[in-house]
């Protein structure tokens, strides 16, 4: 079980990409998975899990205005929260430090736990990045 001190994710790349890109790469798989996630899909790039009915009914959804699809922007902080946490040659590791305001939030999203236990059918995993898209991504760094 994925704990809320780390929320993090390893991103496999090649080790010949030189070490001055991976800040670079990073922020852009970072900005990646921003804006996928604020499109509706998951790091598999199928749409989220509805909302619950609770969760319409409930002042926070009203309040932010939402509709129908599940984007993970209640307030954008969580998504902006997303950093790239270390780079080194043949990986990049992206996501949430322990103590971070919006780590939790992002456990919750993609345990599917919301404050209670984990329910993958419920699970919004948006922490990663598929092997296509991440090659698209990689096109730019290319020797």
């Amino acid at each position: 079980m994925v704990k809320v001190a780390n929320i993090q994710t390893k991103i496999k790349i090649p080790k010949s990409i030189p070490e001055e890109d991976l800040e670079d790469l990073g922020a852009d798989i970072v900005e990646f998975i921003r804006q996928r996630t604020e499109s509706g899909k998951d790091e598999d790039g199928r749409a989220f899990p509805r909302y619950s009915e609770s969760y319409k009914k409930s002042l926070d959804f009203k309040i932010a205005g939402k509709g129908g699809k599940v984007n993970l922007t209640l307030s954008g902080d969580m998504l902006q929260a997303l950093e790239v946490l270390q780079t080194k040659p043949g990986e990049i590791k992206i996501g949430y430090n322990k103590g971070d305001d919006e780590a939790g939030r992002a456990e919750g999203n993609i345990l599917g736990s919301y404050g209670g236990d984990e329910n993958p059918s419920k699970a919004r995993r948006f922490l990663g990045i598929s092997e296509k898209d991440l090659n698209k991504i990689l096109k730019k760094y290319e020797p």
